[in-house]
């Protein structure tokens, strides 16, 4: 017997497979997808109910509906996670990327701005049409109006961001490509917006807006920085809004 033999073996090391960065599939979009439409129904028939049981009035009636809309995607999310935490044993936030990045957090909101105004002035030129939409009967009421911007600028680009630069961008990217990834998902996201503004116009706007979300997503690696970003944005059209209200006032 040689010396040799007399060694002992190393431990042996067991092998774990490490999972890919985009692990979640398409079925887990568009279940999510499912959820969300099904929570939207149940909230806007809550809201009906509601009205026919308190009598509320058609213009707080928007409040009621600006509510019921955000619980129905605090309920989509809350669903996503366990799906998450069930099938991959993964957590929500982190495995969409909602993680710090090392541009600050100002900086990210006055890009966001910046491009908001950039894309303003590209509007101007498009000549958009101004009739009565969803989105101007919303805004015509004040209380509604500062509602919708609180919101609009806190829970909806988070929420937007999760779902479009977060869960589904990155779907895209690893089934045709980062370019062609960010194009379609912010074609998605601006088609989502039709129905409120009513114009193509103003598709195409935010679907150019979406890029730029999409493209700091991607380059920072961080759904936390495109949400800074959308917040930004915003936060600018916001603004406008207002100081274009208190001028015509």
């Amino acid at each position: 017997m040689s010396e040799d033999d007399n060694v002992p073996l190393p431990p042996a090391v067991e092998y774990v497979e490490e999972k890919p960065d985009v692990f979640w599939g398409w079925h887990d979009f568009f279940l999510f997808t499912l959820v969300t439409l099904v929570a939207l129904g149940l909230a806007t028939l809550t809201a009906w109910g509601l009205r026919a049981q308190f009598h509320i009035s058609e213009s707080r009636m928007n409040i009621v509906f600006v509510f019921g809309q955000f619980a129905a995607y605090g309920l989509a999310f809350a669903c996503l996670k366990w799906m998450f935490r069930a099938e991959y044993d993964e957590p929500l936030l982190a495995s969409l990327h909602w993680v710090r990045v090392q541009i600050e957090p100002i900086r990210l909101m006055v890009i966001g701005l910046g491009q908001a105004l950039f894309i303003g002035l590209l509007g101007s030129l498009m000549r958009i049409p101004s009739g009565d939409t969803p989105m101007t009967r919303l805004l015509a009421d004040r209380p509604t109006a500062i509602l919708i911007a609180v919101v609009g600028v806190t829970i909806a680009p988070m929420a937007e961001e999760l779902a479009f630069r977060g869960l589904l961008q990155p779907l895209f990217i690893r089934t045709i490509g980062v370019a062609p990834g960010i194009l379609l998902t912010s074609f998605l996201f601006g088609a989502m917006h039709f129905e409120q503004y009513g114009a193509w116009q103003s598709v195409v706007l935010i679907t150019l807006a979406g890029a730029g979300f999409g493209v700091m997503r991607h380059r920072t690696g961080s759904t936390k920085a495109s949400a800074l970003m959308h917040a930004g944005y915003n936060s600018a059209l916001f603004i406008l809004f207002f100081t274009q209200k208190g001028a015509a006032h």
